[in-house]
């Protein structure tokens, strides 16, 4: 049977599309046994056939966790990171083993104090001003709030799984989500969880903003050409812009926008700029620069504190989303 399965790990690199897809279908069939033939090709990003190999076992589930614990317990050394990230992947924190868990978490408190977090991710955000943690995860209902690096809550909440959908035992169905919450920049924080703020981004602005006083929501989806930007005080919306809303504009223009309005009775107004801002201001990035923070530039900007990173069921908890986080 080895040699069955090692021919068949051979075939995913076949010239032949159909030939390697049969190859892939075969393995998985297989089982648990052909989890140590295919890891070694995960080592390597080049080599061929390696992203069927992975699919391999991500089609395995359930069936290839305890083969992947035993390479983490037992080896090859060589093969333990990759069954770890593959656990991941496939099972979520769930799937690791009580050492493998407390190794990460030792992991983040030794990288916490001097983490110097890089460019954050500018296309779907909420923005929050002197808000402390505990207020914003009151706010949005948020459970299990737990330290984490900027990278790791930006992977968990924006790159990888970040959403799961529930089912009670009385067929009800919930979604769950993950939030990242960053450290303080110059006073601001910033909520972060794409599938969360692709579905709830309006009541979580007016939360946030009775809860702190403010808050502003940005979203830039340059695919569809749509850019939306919304500012709330005390949960009541102040203004905002939406490239597809009805309306398009809500609120009257703040003080930074009226005075980027050009006056059309200077013979030196530029007819663009004039046209580009007689409405106001539609670039989120360019309001964010205005009146709080853009996610681009806090690698510059004075850090207060660490992440945090959030689930909104206390049922689903954070051990069943899956993904290899980075730390």
């Amino acid at each position: 049977m080895t040699q069955d399965i090692a021919a068949l790990v051979r075939q995913l690199a076949a010239p032949d599309r159909d030939e390697r897809d049969a190859a892939r279908d075969r393995l998985v069939a297989l089982g648990a046994p052909v989890v140590e033939h295919l890891l070694p090709l995960l080592r390597d990003e080049e080599a061929p056939g390696r992203s069927l190999a992975e699919s391999c076992l991500e089609h395995l589930g359930p069936a290839a966790i305890e083969p992947l614990r035993r390479v983490r317990r037992d080896g090859p050394g060589e093969l333990r990171a990759t069954a770890l990230r593959m656990l991941a992947n496939i099972g979520g924190g769930d799937a690791l083993s009580p050492a493998d868990l407390a190794a990460v978490e030792r992991l983040v408190r030794i990288k916490l104090p001097d983490e110097q977090p890089g460019d954050l991710p500018a296309e779907l955000w909420i923005a929050v001003p002197g808000a402390e943690v505990a207020d914003i995860v009151g706010a949005l209902g948020l459970h299990d709030a737990r330290s984490a690096t900027t990278a790791m809550g930006v992977s968990a909440a924006v790159h990888q799984e970040n959403s799961l959908n529930l089912r009670a035992d009385d067929g009800t169905e919930t979604t769950a989500y993950r939030v990242f919450i960053t450290p303080e920049f110059d006073g601001w924080r910033l909520v972060y969880g794409d599938d969360y703020l692709n579905d709830n981004w309006a009541h979580a602005v007016a939360r946030l903003s009775t809860q702190c006083r403010e808050a502003h929501f940005y979203a830039v989806d340059e695919y569809n050409g749509a850019r939306v930007w919304w500012v709330s005080e005390n949960g009541q919306d102040k203004r905002g812009h939406r490239t597809y809303g009805d309306p398009e504009w809500v609120g009257e223009p703040l003080e930074f926008e009226r005075n980027l309005m050009p006056d059309e009775s200077d013979d030196e107004c530029d007819p663009e700029e004039a046209e580009e801002y007689a409405e106001g201001v539609r670039d989120p990035e360019e309001v964010a620069s205005w009146i709080s923070i853009q996610p681009t530039v806090v690698e510059v900007l004075d850090k207060v504190g660490h992440g945090w990173l959030a689930v909104t069921s206390q049922e689903a908890g954070h051990g069943r989303f899956r993904g290899a986080l980075d730390i």
